[in-house]
């Protein structure tokens, strides 16, 4: 089962927020720092309460096994650009002793089926280089690299 999450999830998410963030301050610790639960708490309590993100949470079990963040974004047009209306995945994540089962695949058609129903026609999302994962996950799920990101450290 698939629902919007609610205050009461808040303490698991957090937890999942701490390990997808330490994977990023493993890759990058120039970058990313660390924070606290209590912090991701406030963070996530501010997204659910916000009407243009949902959070949704996957249930297992009686248990929270997966979540995503859908944001939806908004650009005014500009002599480049046209307006754009689309959807943003922030997160996505599912508990390591529950992937490779099909949660992410759920979830990923949950919040596709979300932006159909507010009319958004895209959903952007971002990888880092680092995650095969996460790019394998999303090729196989036929999204299409779109852009990218070079760097070169200057030390």
């Amino acid at each position: 089962m698939i629902r919007d999450a609610t205050k009461s999830d808040l303490q698991v998410l957090s937890s999942a927020m701490l390990r997808l963030q330490q994977l990023h301050v493993d890759a990058f610790p120039k970058i990313y720092k660390p924070f606290t639960a209590t912090a991701a708490v406030s963070h996530l309590s501010d997204l659910i309460s916000r009407p243009d993100v949902k959070v949704r949470v996957l249930i297992q079990s009686n248990q929270i096994v997966g979540h995503a963040v859908l944001a939806v974004e908004t650009t005014p047009a500009n002599m480049f650009k046209h307006a754009q209306r689309y959807g943003h995945l922030t997160q996505i994540e599912v508990d390591p002793g529950y992937q490779k089962l099909g949660f992410g695949r759920s979830l990923l058609l949950d919040v596709e089926e979300i932006a159909k129903n507010l009319g958004l026609n895209r959903i952007l999302l971002d990888v880092w280089a680092f995650n095969d994962a996460a790019r394998d996950f999303f090729a196989a799920e036929d999204y299409k690299p779109f852009g990218s990101k070079l760097v070169r450290s200057i030390d």
